[in-house]
């Protein structure tokens, strides 16, 4: 019996320092990127070539009071360029993804541009993180936002929520977008509470 607790004793000890040089390792690993402000990354993506693409907003840098906020990455987590977009005022990414051209197309919301408090902001990038196009959806109210994919024919589908259009509070929005970014229907979910979708 003796035996068997030591055994059991050792292998929670081997599994502890196995977890300790894990975490050390990590730890040499990890890397910040942003400046002195608050800076929030929201998506993350492996790109077609190894590296990273990543999404979210910055108060460190841009034109407004927050911008969105696109870091590219190698395999190695170096950094390859950052970039910012958005207005005066509050802009954010809150999704990402690489297009079949090697581009990428990302989601979030802006108080910049557009018609409302806030608005679905999507914009189209290369490569490099040129803007090839950004367009805004929206009504008078606020809404975001909150995942885009490219779908099989090319375009866009987008979800997030609509406190503009539909039954309550705040809908489901679902957004069908052409490759670019031409609006083809949009479609609202919901009851009389809060509804969003994240994905």
């Amino acid at each position: 019996m003796a035996r068997k607790i030591n055994l059991n004793f050792l292998s929670i000890v081997i599994f502890f320092l196995i977890s300790f040089i894990g975490c050390e390792k990590k730890e040499e690993k990890a890397k910040t990127f942003g400046g002195s402000y608050i800076d929030i990354v929201s998506s993350l993506q492996q790109t077609s070539d190894d590296g990273f693409i990543l999404a979210g907003l910055t108060y460190s840098f841009g034109a407004g009071l927050s911008d969105a906020f696109i870091l590219k990455l190698d395999l190695n987590g170096n950094l390859q360029w950052q970039k910012t977009y958005g207005g005066r005022r509050s802009d954010t990414a809150n999704s990402i993804q690489q297009t079949t051209d090697g581009g990428f197309i990302v989601a979030g919301s802006t108080f910049s541009f557009g018609n409302g408090l806030s608005d679905v902001w999507i914009l189209k990038l290369d490569k490099d993180g040129s803007l090839i196009w950004q367009k805004t959806y929206g009504g008078s109210d606020s809404d975001i936002a909150n995942s885009i994919q490219q779908t099989t024919d090319g375009g866009f589908i987008v979800a997030g929520s609509t406190f503009s259009f539909g039954n309550g509070l705040s809908d489901v929005w679902i957004l069908k977008l052409d490759k670019d970014g031409s609006l083809i229907w949009q479609k609202t979910y919901g009851g009389s509470d809060s509804d969003i979708a994240n994905s």
